[in-house]
């Protein structure tokens, strides 16, 4: 039953999966690991590791996620702009 439901939902949808701290002693939330899995009905290249720069807002990424649903809005929270490579 699982198997045939991946092969529907999981090319339509994106999924973020991460904390909101990297380093659970000092709260810090920069250096997120973070996993974006699917492939977004197509406006996503999967099978890659990317590291941005360690000052980039994770809200950058949803900023970037949101355009792939048609929801444009200019900013998101304290984005500084999209993600380029996903």
């Amino acid at each position: 039953m699982l198997r045939p439901l991946m092969f529907i939902v999981m090319p339509r949808c994106f999924i973020v999966y991460g904390s909101g701290n990297s380093d659970g002693n000092r709260h810090n939330h920069d250096d997120l690991p973070i996993l974006l899995a699917g492939k977004g009905g197509g406006t996503l290249t999967g099978g890659q590791h990317i590291r941005f720069r360690r000052e980039t807002p994770l809200t950058n990424l949803y900023l970037s996620m949101l355009d792939r649903v048609d929801v444009k809005v200019s900013s998101f929270g304290d984005s500084t702009g999209r993600l380029s490579g996903l």
